[in-house]
């Protein structure tokens, strides 16, 4: 439908490299690389400027990019119309599935029931992890993604789209195996006492909380990180550093094992799904199931609503 050396020049564009544009979309840098200066040589343009820091778009490079982005949309959605005229008249209801957003409690939950719902097709889509890749995703709920499985903190999302809170997502911490807390099943704050742990530069909400309980043991060495990805789960693996993580991501990484923590306060985010606020009706009734589901019954509407039952 569209050339497809245009994914990695847009990915480029929103991971400032080349490196994150090539895991994002699972190839090599090099092949990156390649892709991006073929489509330049054979078209005339000089889309990024380049650096030992990364890549930034040039003035023209800004502008095609918006437009290429524009393009790609347009032919997904014209493969979708395909598909739901192929599907006859069944809805697609999109669900972004990532390695940090897998959705394994949605798909479990949904096919509990998806055969009182045939007239419904659950795509799955897939998605970044980098933080500006998945933000981008969030704003634009409805365009490529409909539906997003995450944890998040309560308020962080309104005004940008719908929450439905299904479970509480206490924060916990990732240890690599070979670590002696990994033996642990619940540890407090006092165990930490010594360990390198990783975690979110101060932002707000559950981690902030937690940076701020663990501040309190002055032989913790904090390491700020600026988001989260498989690469971050790795370098804990490797260099024996802990993470502060969620229950969600207890399959991650197969090097690292997630262990309760009693903190002195409550530091947890919420588990759930964001949709739009114009959502469609195909995307509200498979909310609404989801909520009966899960036990939060009631009907989707605009702002949020929560159910820790689970």
């Amino acid at each position: 439908m569209y050339d497809r050396r245009l994914d990695a020049v847009i990915a480029a564009a929103q991971t400032g490299s080349f490196a994150e544009a090539g895991r994002r979309l699972h190839i090599s840098t090099p092949a990156v690389a390649k892709q991006i200066a073929t489509f330049e040589r054979e078209y005339g343009l000089l889309l990024f400027d380049r650096s030992r820091s990364g890549v930034t778009p040039t003035k023209a490079g800004r502008e095609f990019i918006e437009d290429a982005r524009m393009i790609v949309r347009q032919c997904e959605e014209i493969v979708r119309r395909a598909r739901r005229r192929t599907a006859g008249d069944r809805a697609s209801v999109r669900l972004g599935v990532s390695t940090l957003r897998p959705g394994r409690r949605i798909l479990d939950l949904w096919q509990r029931d998806a055969g009182h719902h045939a007239d419904i097709r659950l795509e799955l889509v897939s998605m970044p992890d980098d933080s500006e890749g998945i933000n981008d995703i969030i704003t634009h709920l409805g365009e490529d993604v409909d539906l997003i499985s995450t944890a998040f903190d309560d308020g962080y999302w309104d005004g940008t789209c719908n929450t439905l809170a299904l479970d509480a997502e206490p924060l916990c911490v990732a240890v690599p195996r070979t670590h002696a807390l990994a033996r642990r099943a619940r540890l407090t704050v006092d165990d930490l006492e010594g360990t390198r742990i990783r975690l979110l530069r101060r932002h707000r909400g559950a981690n902030d909380t937690a940076r701020d309980l663990l501040e309190r043991e002055p032989s913790i060495e904090l390491v700020d990180i600026d988001h989260y990805d498989l690469g971050t789960f790795n370098d804990c693996a490797e260099s024996g550093d802990l993470l502060v993580s969620k229950p969600m991501w207890a399959d991650v990484h197969p090097q690292l094992v997630n262990v309760a923590v009693d903190w002195p306060e409550p530091v947890v985010m919420r588990y759930g799904l964001l949709y739009p606020f114009d959502a469609s009706p195909a995307v509200r009734a498979f909310v609404s199931c989801i909520a009966e589901l899960s036990g939060c019954g009631g009907e989707p509407d605009s702002g949020r609503q929560a159910c820790h039952a689970l």
